[in-house]
């Protein structure tokens, strides 16, 4: 019989736990979302070029943890009960918190890189968008079609591979596992987020559908077999824009 009650306080305590963490992120991704959708757009009023850089930065970072935590709650499932149980062995816990603080760092420094690349750019492109928008969707729709693709997306889909692969117990362990998962999110999801930069990265629509397609095929069941669908539908939105058959977007909704 204690052997019984012990399992079930066991039981409580991961259901309790597992509903605190679901919580918490969704709230932070909802937070997320409210202040992406009301930003301070510092990068506007600063003339000094560190400053408008790093609003960008923390700009960027506060619209990856609307869109990505949504997808990324599985792993958080998964690695609060993992570390749990093998507290109870005397190994040190790896904080959920941490691990999603390395995830997101992993998201920030992309930010630091596309401000590098946007300084490299050359200025006066407005009569090209229509060939960097086609071309944007079109890249990240034959991503969608390739073996690299569905690997890094078969890393998202299993957290349970991924820990049994990754795993270090601890403060630095949550956050080398965080920031090695971020990874391979970023290297499944680029295609989604350079189409998103070229339609327009502070427009709600694209957000949010960039969002549900990423959500959609890392979450639900099958949803892998939804990618090459996504990569057809951008290629074929790619060209249509480029030859003119679909409008642009207003000019100034673009990074």
């Amino acid at each position: 019989m204690t052997h019984r009650t012990n399992l079930q306080d066991h039981d409580t305590r991961l259901r309790r736990m597992k509903l605190l963490i679901g919580a918490g992120l969704l709230a932070s991704s909802a937070l997320a979302w409210w202040a992406s959708l009301h930003p301070v757009n510092a990068m506007a009023m600063s003339q000094d070029l560190l400053v408008g850089n790093l609003a960008f930065i923390g700009t960027w970072t506060i619209m990856m943890a609307a869109m990505m935590l949504p997808s990324v709650l599985p792993a958080v499932w998964l690695l609060g009960v993992v570390s749990e149980s093998r507290a109870q062995f005397g190994f040190r816990p790896a904080s959920v918190f941490t691990f999603v603080a390395g995830y997101l760092t992993v998201w920030s420094a992309t930010g630091f890189g596309i401000t590098a690349l946007e300084g490299l750019a050359p200025a006066g492109l407005e009569a090209e968008r229509q060939w960097i928008i086609g071309g944007a969707l079109i890249i990240a729709g034959f991503y969608q079609l390739t073996h690299w693709k569905s690997v890094c997306l078969g890393h998202c889909r299993s957290p349970l591979h991924f820990f049994m692969e990754h795993w270090r117990d601890g403060l630095l362990g949550a956050l080398y596992m965080g920031a090695r998962h971020g990874m391979y999110c970023l290297a499944c999801c680029w295609g989604f987020m350079l189409a998103l930069i070229a339609l327009g990265m502070m427009n709600p629509l694209w957000m949010a559908l960039t969002a549900v397609a990423i959500t959609t095929e890392k979450v639900l069941p099958n949803g892998d077999r939804l990618a090459p669908w996504v990569g057809g539908i951008l290629i074929a939105a790619g060209a249509a824009v480029t030859v003119g058959w679909i409008p642009l977007p207003p000019l100034g909704m673009e990074m």
